[in-house]
């Protein structure tokens, strides 16, 4: 026994010791996700009549494979947390009188699942879950029966999965059983932003932007505060450090294109500076010692340059993971990446960084679109941080499949959230994996209802699959892009993260980079 496990083993104990759940589904959870093999005694004829036994016994295995042994089973606002050895999952389940399982959601689908329930009890008669065994509707009437059942392997809704359904359009669907009165998605985020101040998030991204702002201020002014010749050399050789600084860590792409132009303005100033230090139209500044601020300023700016340039470029992959080259899943249009490359531009990267974090997300980048015509004039958006989602460009934008591959996931059916807003209850948001034999290819952030392919199926290369929206965890519309490595089982977020580049970008997928795509 090593040493972690002997000062785990008395908390061990009390784990094992603990009592059991008292509530009929937790105890139902418990019996599932325990060390036996799922029997058809544990589920209701009805959840047995929308899903095979194969299949319900194949996602509590692919749980069991990704998160290790069942430690507890807590109940959690009309859901279920289950706490495994090596993570956790939310579940909405429900029982009959006889404790056995009348419904199982696992994954995002399990909030959908719920909110359908409730919205269900407010405008139908009857209940939903606990002892009830009424199963809840699917996401759309198109989705199949047994994805209002059970959970994929993927760790993810099946409430949210195609299984044999057709494709479908790419505008959305309403429920007319669960939405007898629906309001538009994001035309009611409007409206509700518009009586709200702006989130944290857009807080942020303003006070970002005048901070950049005022560093130029600054910059344009100091080669005319100086008392020698010197100390404007030195300013003015270390402007293209601060110039380049701007332009690679500065959301350049939340401003018009005149921005770009922005730090060089610096520069600018600095010759021009010429005219008051060398004796070009006077006397000129004497070449004697240079003050402290000059000299602080021309070792610390190229020195932050520096330490950022080596941070910009992607972490460095192990020998044996092989770039992938992908063609651009968005076309028609110029885009930029908002998220790429190293940790000191691509919060991803940063993220994977830290102790105990997955790796997954290593190589990730966010794509947005720059929009044309004269109401867009080059933007990604009309305005700074807007607050609806059709006010930026990339917005509803056709997805196409990067590869050739299998159908692993697609979820779909959960709801796009407005600009800034949270969506850390489901990270991924409605997504498809696909897998190319070598990889998985992970497409995530997709326009709730838009989703046209269904698990299994076969893709090629430029296949529309669905649109992009904002449905995940992005601050805004946007196309979060990632590969990984395949596990045995091609579960997204479990593997390490693969490097790629976009056959329509030269060299590597950088914040900031741009790019045209034709249709």
């Amino acid at each position: 026994m090593g040493t972690r496990d002997r000062l785990l083993a008395p908390l061990r104990r009390i784990v094992s010791q603990a009592p059991a759940p008292q509530d009929p589904t937790s105890r139902a959870l418990t019996a599932l996700f325990g060390p036996e093999q799922p029997t058809p005694e544990q589920f209701a004829p009805e959840l047995l009549a929308r899903a095979p036994l194969e299949r319900l016994q194949e996602t509590v295995a692919a749980l069991r494979e990704r998160h290790g042994a069942l430690r507890a089973v807590r109940p959690q606002r009309d859901l279920h947390q289950l706490v495994f050895a090596h993570g956790t999952e939310l579940v909405w389940a429900g029982t009959d009188r006889h404790g056995r399982l009348t419904t199982l959601v696992t994954g995002p689908g399990a909030l959908l699942a719920r909110d359908r329930a409730d919205r269900a009890d407010r405008y139908a008669d009857g209940g939903v879950g606990g002892g009830t065994g009424t199963v809840v509707p699917g996401p759309s009437p198109a989705a199949d029966d047994t994805a209002t059942a059970t959970a994929t392997a993927t760790a993810t809704a099946d409430a949210t999965t195609r299984a044999e359904e057709p494709a479908r359009p790419l505008a959305p669907v309403p429920d007319p059983v669960t939405d007898p009165a629906p309001e538009p998605v994001t035309g009611t985020r409007l409206t509700r932003a518009s009586a709200q101040p702006p989130a944290p998030a857009a807080t942020t991204l303003q006070r970002s932007v005048l901070g950049y702002a005022a560093a130029t201020a600054v910059e344009l002014t100091i080669p005319y505060l100086t008392d020698t010749a010197t100390g404007w050399v030195l300013l003015l050789l270390q402007t293209p450090a601060f110039a380049w600084y701007v332009l690679r860590t500065a959301p350049a792409h939340t401003l018009p294109p005149w921005f770009r132009l922005l730090p060089l303005l610096p520069l600018a100033a600095a010759v021009l500076a010429a005219t008051r230090a060398l004796p070009l139209l006077g006397p000129g500044l004497p070449w004697t010692a240079p003050g402290l601020p000059e000299i602080a300023l021309a070792l610390a700016v190229p020195a932050l340059a520096g330490w950022t340039h080596r941070r910009c470029l992607p972490v460095r992959p192990s020998p044996s993971a092989h770039p992938l080259t992908l063609d651009s899943p968005l076309r028609g249009g110029r885009f930029t990446l908002t998220e790429g490359g190293g940790p000191a531009v691509n919060r991803w990267a940063q993220e994977s960084l830290l102790p105990g974090a997955g790796r997954a997300q290593r190589y990730a980048v966010d794509l947005v679109q720059l929009g044309e015509g004269e109401q867009w004039r080059g933007r990604r958006a009309l305005g700074l941080a807007p607050a609806s989602n059709e006010r930026y460009a990339i917005h509803g934008h056709p997805v196409l499949s990067p590869c050739d591959g299998v159908v692993v996931t697609a979820v779909d059916g959960l709801p796009d959230h407005g600009p800034f807003e949270s969506g850390a209850s489901h990270p991924e948001g409605n997504h498809i994996a696909i897998d190319t034999g070598r990889a998985l290819v992970v497409l995530s952030w997709l326009r709730q209802d838009s989703v046209r392919v269904r698990r299994g199926q076969h893709l090629t290369t430029g296949a529309l699959i669905a649109a992009v929206g904002n449905s995940g965890d992005g601050s805004e519309p946007s196309l979060h892009l990632r590969a990984e490595t395949r596990a045995s089982r091609p579960v997204p977020g479990t593997g390490s993260g693969l490097p790629f580049r976009l056959a329509e970008l030269r060299g590597d997928p950088l914040r900031g980079r741009r790019f045209t795509v034709p249709d």
